[in-house]
């Protein structure tokens, strides 16, 4: 087995489709196609089911695929390495995060990265916490900045703080008057929820069923600064962490009763050290903490 049959075979898994991973590894399709049927004899094992439109793995080339990735990273990882041994650190970057951090300045933390080290490319997915802890665990990505809840056994975790949920109303909402409000207040108020597999959504109906109260869902949504901008126009309330709310002139965000916190996580993988570039954005955080303090 070759380690450019893993990177064609892992280009069509990716693209579902032999015309673009042909384009993306620079090579011809009937080169690729001759490429996967080696490795797949190599195998014993049909990896992929063709046809003309699309490309899909069978339960073989889902089971190859986490150890593809893991080999192809094993190799760039060993790239990286020997290039900091040299002094010159290269290779890719990949952090996951939810909506809207709050207690982390990522975009900073980034740039200030990028500066340091303009050899690496950094990728950053947006995801819901399941999704991105997922991809940790088949090498897609390094890190991810998550809330909890989640299972601390498919990673390893580093508390990154905590904030306070608030209650976002419209501003034309008599609510936006209080100073704060409780709860039970709200059993009877249209609420506007963040996406159902979302944390975030996870904690508000903890507390909600350790409160014994009920909430009224009239919309779902998947992206935090629309939500913001239906509360916004009055479609109803929803709790969330303050940092949304802060970017917009139409919502008002109101303490509540009893105060509902988010904890932050940096997760990492738990069965694979941290590749040299990993390594390098957790020294920059660190620093950072210690900065702050």
């Amino acid at each position: 087995m070759e380690l450019r049959q893993l990177v064609h075979f892992l280009a069509v898994a990716e693209e579902k489709h032999f015309t673009r991973a042909a384009a993306r590894v620079h090579l011809s399709q009937p080169s690729l196609s001759a490429s996967i049927r080696s490795l797949e004899k190599e195998l014993n094992s049909i990896l992929l089911i063709r046809n003309s439109r699309r490309v899909e793995l069978t339960e073989a080339g889902r089971a190859f695929l986490p150890s593809a990735r893991r080999a192809l990273l094993a190799v760039e990882d060993g790239h990286a390495a020997v290039d900091a041994v040299q002094g010159v650190l290269r290779g890719t970057f990949a952090i996951g995060c939810i909506q809207f951090l709050g207690v982390l300045d990522l975009p900073s933390l980034l740039v200030e990265y990028h500066r340091k080290f303009p050899g690496i490319k950094i990728s950053v997915v947006h995801d819901s916490v399941d999704s991105l802890i997922e991809s940790i665990g088949s090498g897609m990505l390094d890190m991810a900045i998550v809330d909890r809840p989640l299972d601390p056994r498919t990673a390893q975790m580093q508390s990154l703080g905590s904030e306070t949920l608030v209650l976002a109303v419209s501003a034309e909402d008599p609510l936006a008057q209080q100073n704060s409000v409780d709860l039970a207040q709200l059993q009877e108020r249209n609420f506007v929820e963040f996406r159902a597999d979302s944390s975030l959504r996870a904690r508000l109906d903890a507390v909600y069923a350790a409160e014994g109260l009920h909430r009224r869902i009239c919309c779902e949504i998947d992206d935090i600064s629309e939500l913001v901008q239906l509360v916004g126009k009055g479609m109803g309330v929803a709790l969330l962490p303050p940092g949304p709310i802060e970017l917009s002139k139409n919502v008002i965000g109101i303490q509540i009763e009893p105060a509902i916190t988010r904890d932050l996580v940096l997760a990492t993988p738990s069965d694979r050290p941290s590749s040299p570039s990993a390594k390098a954005f957790l020294q920059l955080l660190e620093y950072k903490e210690q900065e702050s303090r």
